[in-house]
């Protein structure tokens, strides 16, 4: 994947991600199919659910932010 230009104002953007905290680990944000649905034990079900990291980008000139989650 090429590193995309800013659709706001054409500036360059810098790869970068997105941290989610939950207690005391940090972890990168991840997209899941589907709506969430609750579970008593886990707080969200995710079994069977497809899951990939977001990678997020930032214009370095107005600081849009523009996220995707690739296969791969």
């Amino acid at each position: 994947m090429t590193t995309p230009t800013c659709p706001r104002c054409g500036g360059r953007f810098q790869e970068g991600f997105i941290l989610d905290r939950a207690d005391k680990t940090r972890a990168t944000a991840s997209w899941v199919e589907g709506a969430p649905e609750r579970s008593f034990w886990t707080g969200l079900k995710l079994k069977d659910k497809a899951r990939y990291p977001i990678v997020t980008h930032r214009c370095m000139q107005c600081g849009f932010l523009e996220s995707y989650a690739p296969k791969s």
